[in-house]
């Protein structure tokens, strides 16, 4: 039976570093250099024409200047064409304007893809520790919001904050060109709104990325819920699970309480810089045009283009809110990205035997494992399982059986000693060829959302359906699949009709068997069935073991005396290896075992 597994502790995160993240973030562009050289030449052109506009208004404005046309009760010389170019500029701005909003929305879809994809890849090969260590819920939150938030970086924020430098850039040129006073003054504020900003974007980092380790409990507790629900309700624990719930959303809501007061009480006094530039350069035009150094269109063009980067700047507020959010969470999604501690594959990978030769020979030589540093879970176990020969292995709660199979397939390496098939270092084996060489039937028989023949085939999805259908008879499956709707269509699963744990068992069986694997693991595979089911199963069970090197983990008598060879395994060490007969007469604790279940009235 599955043990709860005791993991090192996750080490602790490291500080967050805006800058170094922003970088990693913009690499992103990298391999999409042309597609983003094109949305920044869009945008450059969207920023230049919004302010071109304002000069336009200036000469619009300086046209009326000298009365003339005004008391001849006319438009000036050339007014029309000025209007005509003014509503040209503002045309085309909308057309690149929504040019580069399709182009950067693509853009960051395919980054988006790109990122997801590397993240999925990258959960897929990290040993089994990390994902003892971390939750489905808070892996779940790191897909889904994180990459969320991700996405709007590179949608919105990246290019956001490139379109506020090029307006701030061009923006105090063009005032400049009016009068370097005009200049002056816009670069005094606007620059030091933005750079305030900036500086207060770092501690609202911090603060979103506690926010986020909230809002993973959160989740965790939500998804165990759902997950448990019929454990739940038969227990009566609503309240307290409600309260859980409660307890940790309100601590979610008070973090993110936090970011928001801190947040909107700093830029609430950078705002003011922002109103006072927009005052100070209307003071500084009625002082210009009274000496007659600029004209009033001069004035008005600065205040278009002043109001624009104040507007601009105000949107910063929700800029520099979604970059820090991306960079918190990035900072969550790089530590799995970056997470070394994946699977190792050989750099010159063997593979197995041939079948002439003997197909399924398994050694464990002085094995030992340990979850955590120092207390090891299995102790210096050595077992010899013959190609084709069944070995049962019985022993209590946490004697280590289900980590002995989970050996096999890798899913974790042993800290010492070895595990060969067919005279090969597991280690050295090639990922696939393992694989599809050993086949395990876990205790909780998982069903994708697919049909039963998908289900059946899901480890070799080439197999024939005659094979698929040859399988499912030897598992003992094939009369109640036939009784299905849709027969082997029927879908299964999730979204699928409702089979009984001894049914999809059997499937399990015949999934294993699909693969047709050198060597076939049960781990307590018949543990939450009755005895009528197990017999079943049973009989399932030990026709696909016929002539393939099999393994029976259990804790019962009845699932593993049938066996060629049975070992028992005691606090991670093998204690007694023997037939039934054999360990009746050696070992006591085979022996308490079997007169313990006879007492309960288990057929023996």
């Amino acid at each position: 039976m599955s043990a709860t597994v005791a993991t090192d502790p996750a080490p602790p995160r490291p500080p967050l570093q805006s800058w170094p993240l922003l970088r990693r973030l913009l690499a992103r562009f990298g391999p999409y250099r042309a597609a983003a050289a094109g949305v920044f030449v869009l945008v450059l052109l969207r920023t230049a024409l919004e302010i071109a506009a304002p000069f336009f208004v200036q000469r619009a404005v300086d046209a009326f200047a000298d009365g003339t046309a005004v008391a001849a009760h006319r438009l000036p010389e050339g007014y029309a064409t000025i209007l005509a170019a003014f509503a040209a500029v503002l045309v085309a701005r909308a057309v690149v304007a929504y040019g580069s909003a399709v182009g950067a929305a693509s853009l960051a879809q395919a980054i988006e893809n790109r990122f997801r994809s590397d993240l999925f890849r990258r959960v897929t090969k990290l040993r089994f520790r990390w994902h003892d260590r971390n939750r489905s819920g808070k892996t779940i939150a790191r897909s889904l919001r994180d990459m969320e938030r991700a996405r709007l970086f590179f949608r919105e924020v990246a290019f956001g904050y490139l379109e506020l430098i090029l307006l701030l850039v061009l923006g105090v040129a063009g005032c400049a060109v009016l009068h370097p006073l005009f200049g002056a003054l816009v670069a005094l504020t606007s620059v030091t709104g933005f750079l305030l900003t900036l500086r207060v974007a770092s501690r609202i980092a911090k603060m979103d990325l506690a926010a986020d380790d909230e809002y993973d409990h959160v989740s965790t507790v939500l998804q165990e819920n759902v997950a448990g629900a019929r454990v739940i309700r038969a227990f009566g624990r609503e309240p307290e699970e409600s309260s859980k719930f409660g307890g940790r959303l309100t601590t979610f809501t008070g973090s993110w309480h936090n970011v928001v007061l801190f947040w909107t009480g700093r830029m609430t006094w950078i705002g003011s810089i922002h109103h006072g530039g927009l005052v100070l350069n209307v003071i500084a035009g009625a002082w210009l045009v009274g000496r007659g150094s600029v004209t009033p269109g001069a004035v008005a063009a600065v205040f278009l283009i002043v109001r624009a980067l104040t507007q601009r700047l105000r949107n910063m507020t929700r800029l520099v809110i979604m970059g820090q959010q991306a960079v918190a969470s990035a900072a969550r999604v790089f530590e799995v990205l970056e997470n070394d501690d994946v699977i190792a594959f050989p750099a010159d990978p063997k593979t197995l035997p041939g079948d002439g030769a003997a197909r399924g020979a398994l050694r464990i030589d002085d094995v030992t494992f340990s979850y955590v540093a120092g207390t090891p879970v299995l102790r210096g176990v050595t077992l010899h399982v013959p190609a084709g020969q069944s070995l049962g292995i019985l022993g209590p709660t946490a004697a280590g059986k289900t980590t002995l199979v989970q050996l096999l397939p890798r899913f974790y390496d042993p800290d010492s000693g070895s595990i060969t098939l067919d005279g090969v270092d597991l280690r050295n084996l090639d990922p696939a060829a393992l694989t599809a060489a050993v086949g395990i039937v876990f205790q909780e028989p998982f069903l994708f959302s697919a049909t039963v023949a998908d289900n059946i085939s899901y480890g070799n999805p080439g197999v024939p359906r005659e094979r698929v259908v040859a399988c499912a008879k030897l598992a003992a499956a094939h009369e109640f699949i036939e009784k299905l709707p849709k027969g082997y269509e029927t879908v299964v699963g999730e979204r699928g009709v409702s089979l009984s744990g001894g049914q999809r068992q059997r499937l399990t069986i015949a999934r294993a068997l699909a693969m047709d694997p050198r060597v076939l693991v049960f781990d307590d595979a018949t543990a939450s069935v009755d005895a009528v089911t197990e017999k079943e199963l049973f009989q399932g069970i030990r026709a696909a073991a016929r002539g393939r090197t099999t393994l029976v983990i259990s804790q019962r008598i009845t699932s593993i005396r049938w066996c060629d060879r049975v070992a028992v395994l005691d606090r991670g060490t093998v204690t007694a290896i023997g037939t039934h007969d054999e360990l009746l007469a050696a070992s006591p604790l085979y022996r308490e075992v079997f007169e313990h279940q006879r007492i309960q009235g288990i057929a023996l």
